[in-house]
C-alpha cells in the first residue's frame, strides 16, 4: 500500500466516523427529546378564552389561580369559581352547563395540563409572586390567548438566564436591588439545590 492509498483511507476512515457520530446523535435526540414543550396547545374539555376572561374583562390571573401566592403550584380553578360568575352570566351555553353539570355532581372538570415541570424541578410560584414577577414573565401574553399554548421553554437553561440576570425584566431586578444598575449576575439564587430538592 502506498502513502497516497493510506491518506485515502485515512480521509475515508474520519469520514465514516463523522457519519457515525452524527447518526449516533440523531439516535440520542430522538430518545431523549428536549425538554421544553414551547408552543404545546391542547384541545381541552371546555374552550377557555383568557383573552376574553383576562384582557377583555381584565380578570386578575390571581382570582381563578387563587393558590399562586401560597403554593407551589398555580392551581387549576375549580367548577365553583366559574360558578361564581356562570350561575348569572351566560347560562344558555352548552359549554357553561357543562360546567354546571359538573358542579352539580361535584365532579372536576379534566382540563388537559399545559404547562408541565418535570418532578425533580422545585418551582415555587409563590417566591416568584412575591418578588413581583409577573405572570407574563413566563407564561407570555396570557391576557390575549384564545386558546392557551406553551409560551416560553422552561428548560434549566431558559430559567437559570432570568437567575443570573440575563433575562430578568428590569422592573423585577429594580424590586429586588433598589437602586442598583447592574447586580452582577446576583437576581435570584442558582445553585443547583435551589430547584433540585
Amino acid at each position: 500500500m502506498n502513502r497516497s492509498d493510506s491518506g485515502r483511507f485515512k480521509k475515508i476512515g474520519i469520514l465514516v466516523g463523522v457519519v457515525l457520530l452524527l447518526g449516533l446523535g440523531g439516535a440520542v435526540a430522538a430518545v431523549f427529546p428536549s425538554a421544553s414543550n414551547e408552543g404545546y396547545s391542547p384541545e381541552q374539555p371546555i374552550p377557555y378564552s383568557h383573552k376574553l376572561h383576562a384582557g377583555t374583562y381584565k380578570i386578575q390571573c390571581q382570582y381563578c389561580h387563587s393558590d399562586v401566592e401560597k403554593s407551589k403550584h398555580a392551581n387549576v380553578p375549580s367548577v365553583n369559581v366559574c360558578m361564581n360568575c356562570h350561575s348569572i352570566v351566560k347560562t344558555d351555553s352548552p359549554y357553561i352547563q357543562k360546567i354546571k353539570k359538573a358542579y352539580d355532581e361535584n365532579k372536576p372538570i379534566e382540563w388537559v395540563r399545559i404547562h408541565e415541570l418535570p418532578d425533580f424541578v422545585y418551582f415555587p410560584h409563590k417566591r416568584h409572586v412575591a418578588k413581583g414577577v409577573a405572570c407574563q414573565t413566563c407564561h407570555g401574553p396570557i391576557q390575549e390567548m384564545e386558546r392557551v399554548y406553551q409560551y416560553s421553554p422552561l428548560t434549566m437553561g431558559w430559567c437559570l438566564d432570568c437567575h443570573r440576570g440575563k433575562t430578568t425584566p428590569k422592573e423585577v431586578v429594580a424590586r429586588v436591588y433598589p437602586g442598583v444598575k447592574d447586580p452582577k449576575g446576583l437576581i435570584a439564587p442558582h445553585q443547583c439545590t435551589t430547584c433540585h430538592q
